[in-house]
């Protein structure tokens, strides 16, 4: 799948998910307000129990209308544990529908993110290519006269000799890195004659977000700068001479 096709799935996802969010939030707005209604109605349940079980008490100690009391209290007292129960299903209800909007809202984080990642790189990509259309060639290298180059022999020296100095110099790179990766695990300090330092590595330019703001605003693309072409030396190995080749030779 390219970018672009990628980066138009993301986005119809992207929606779907919003919509899922907005579906959830309102569904924990609405269960939030049943549980807060459910509690207060539970509370105000409670607080009617205990002026009737101290009317039963009263009437107990002056042994009139104790049935009545004590009827009144029985309703009250179920009354209120009717409540308390349909109080803590809306709140297990509410708490649901809050981790479902939970849910939705990572899922709508990591989705967002992956797109603005896929458009990022569809805007570099897209930048890349318009910007290898318009930009002018970079400037080449100066280059010798055909009557000014050198012998042959005076070349293949040269060469042999960039050879081996560009392998001796990429074996020592790669053995300078080896020993630079096993200092930076040590921490900031002296040790002996040995200081190790660290200096924040600033920003670099974000190209594609610069690619994504020149669109927005209607700039095209971004200008770009060319480079030079890349250049390669292949030096090929001396031609062995045979037997029969030196026999020819002496031959002759």
């Amino acid at each position: 799948m390219n970018t672009t096709a990628k980066a138009a799935q993301q986005i119809a996802r992207l929606v779907e998910a919003e919509d899922a969010l907005t579906t959830a939030r309102r569904e924990e707005a609405r269960t939030a307000k049943t549980a807060e209604r459910a509690t207060a109605r539970a509370k105000a349940a409670r607080a009617k129990v205990a002026p009737a079980r101290t009317e039963l008490r009263k009437a107990e100690r002056a042994g009139k209308g104790v049935a009545a009391t004590t009827r009144r209290l029985a309703t009250r007292t179920a009354k209120a544990a009717e409540l308390e129960q349909a109080a803590r299903q809306a709140r297990h209800t509410a708490r649901l529908a809050a981790r479902a909007a939970a849910t939705a809202a990572r899922r709508l984080d990591r989705l967002a993110l992956r797109a603005a990642t896929t458009a990022s790189r569809m805007v570099g990509e897209v930048a890349e290519r318009m910007g290898r259309r318009t930009t002018a060639a970079p400037e080449q290298d100066k280059t010798l006269p055909v009557e000014e180059l050198p012998a042959v022999e005076e070349i293949e020296a040269h060469a042999d000799r960039f050879k081996d100095l560009d392998a001796e110099a990429k074996a020592q790179a790669k053995l300078a890195d080896a020993e630079k990766k096993w200092l930076r695990r040590l921490p900031v300090g002296q040790y002996g004659r040995v200081i190790v330092t660290r200096t924040n590595g600033g920003t670099v330019l974000d190209g594609d977000q610069v690619a994504v703001d020149y669109l927005d605003n209607g700039m095209g693309v971004p200008p770009r700068k060319g480079r030079k072409d890349t250049f390669k030396v292949a030096v090929e190995a001396p031609a062995v001479e045979t037997a029969d080749q030196v026999a020819l030779v002496i031959a002759a």
